[in-house]
Order: structure tokens, then sequence, then C-alpha cells
């Protein structure tokens, strides 16, 4: 009997060190005060970050690097997902400078909710990369879809924090004086493009909830008819993804 508990013991820990091993989160030393309160933001949310990586596995072995020198970024020759601890101090800024708690939501959650976006964006990636999916057009479009529909599935409150990041693409634009050739060249669409992408998606789950953040403009020509069927397509597609990919072929 003890050698049956012992097994059973063994065999849930490989289990689990299974599971556990397709994400792992690093967190680089932190070489400043900034560092280390952004550190603290980020671990702040470290469950919810497992739950997004839960949500839809990959194919491959993922690192998360907290604290590296460039990005966000996901590079798919070593399978790492970077996130500067100085783009996290960059994003709190903005929302205090913005005056954010105005919303009833703190610069700080405002903070942790653009983290998990960010993240579910280059995760997202990850998994395109990873999974060999199919991606017709921008990819970082597909990324930022993919980000918002994780948020809005995975929790409750989703909605509310792809909004704060919706927001934040909203004061990146504002950074904006004039557009050049850059701007139009550059793998990402427009932050203005992707704060309304967001703002669409977030509409179209719960019209009657986020009645006021489809513009009037956009509602002459019936574009929150549009951003319904765009969310209700967006998420039949999550649901086929999702029924591909939730249980993957075990390679060992």
């Amino acid at each position: 009997m003890k050698r049956f508990y012992l097994l059973l013991t063994i065999l849930c820990v490989i289990s689990i060190s299974n599971l556990s091993a397709k994400t792992i989160q690093t967190y680089l030393p932190a070489s400043s005060d900034a560092d280390k309160r952004a550190q603290e933001v980020i671990k702040s949310v470290e469950l919810q970050i497992q739950i997004l990586v839960d949500e839809l596995p990959i194919e491959s072995n993922l690192q998360i690097k907290y604290g590296a020198k460039e990005g966000p970024f996901f590079d798919p020759e070593l399978m790492e997902v970077h996130i500067p601890y100085e783009f996290v101090t960059e994003v709190l800024t903005r929302f205090k400078k913005d005056n954010y708690q105005e919303t009833s939501v703190s610069p700080i959650e405002a903070t942790q909710d653009a983290i998990l976006h960010t993240l579910g964006h280059e995760y997202g990636h990850a998994f395109i990369f990873a999974n060999q999916v199919v991606v017709l057009g921008k990819e970082e479009d597909a990324a930022d879809t993919l980000a918002t529909l994780l948020l809005i599935h995975s929790f409750e409150n989703g909605t509310d924090i792809a909004l704060s990041a919706a927001d934040l693409f909203s004061l990146e634009d504002g950074d904006i004086d004039e557009f050049d050739d850059d701007h139009f060249w550059d793998e990402h669409s427009l932050d203005a493009q992707r704060y309304f992408s967001t703002l669409c998606l977030i509409y179209g789950s719960d019209p009657e909830k986020y009645a006021d953040i489809i513009p009037k403009e956009q509602l002459s020509i019936e574009r929150d008819l549009y951003c319904e069927e765009e969310y209700f397509r967006q998420t039949a597609n999550w649901d086929r993804l999702k029924e591909r990919y939730s249980i993957l072929p075990n390679k060992s």
C-alpha cells in the first residue's frame, strides 16, 4: 500500500512538473528602486499571468524573462518573451501623469492590466509560432485580438482589464505630433487603430455595459453592429483554436 501511495505521489509530481515546465517566469535582478517597484507590480499579477498562459497551451517550452534589456517582444529562436522593468515603469508613469485614478482605476491597477494585455499579446506570438497557426494579414493585429480575447474569456473582469490596455494605446497615440512614413511601415497598426480595435471587441462582448465607449460618429455608420458581429466572429475563431490546441500531442 505504501508503494502505491509513493508511486501515486511520484506520478502527480511528474504531471505537475510537466505542466509547469511549459511556461517559466524568470525575474532578472532589479538594479534600481524603480526596477524593484516594477518587479513588485509584475509579481502582483503572477497568478493571473499563469491563468493566461494555461488558457491556450503551446507545443514548446516558453520562458518569460522580466527585467530584460529590450522589449516587450517574443524571440522565436530562444522561445522567450522579454519584458523590461523599464517598460513597466514607463506604463505606470503614463497612467500617473494622466491622473488615471479619475476613471476609478488606480495607476497601479491600470499598469497591472496593461501588463496582462502585453503578456497576452506576446504569448499570442509564441502560440502562433509554436503551433504553426496560419495568419493572413498582420500577425501583430492577430496577437492584439488574441490578447483581448484571452482577457475577456479568462477573467470575470477581463473586459475592464482590456479597457485599461486600450487606454494605454490612446495615451501613446497622444504622444505623436505628426505621422511620417515610419509609422505606416511599422509592423504594428497605429496606436489609435489598436485602441479602437480593442474597444470594438470590448463593446461587442457586452453592448449594454459598454454602450458609451463607441463614439456617436461611429454609431451613425452602424459601427456598433459591426463590433458585435466582429466579437462573435472572433469568439468563434477562439473556440476553434481552443478545440484544436487544448489537448496537444505528447512529444516526449
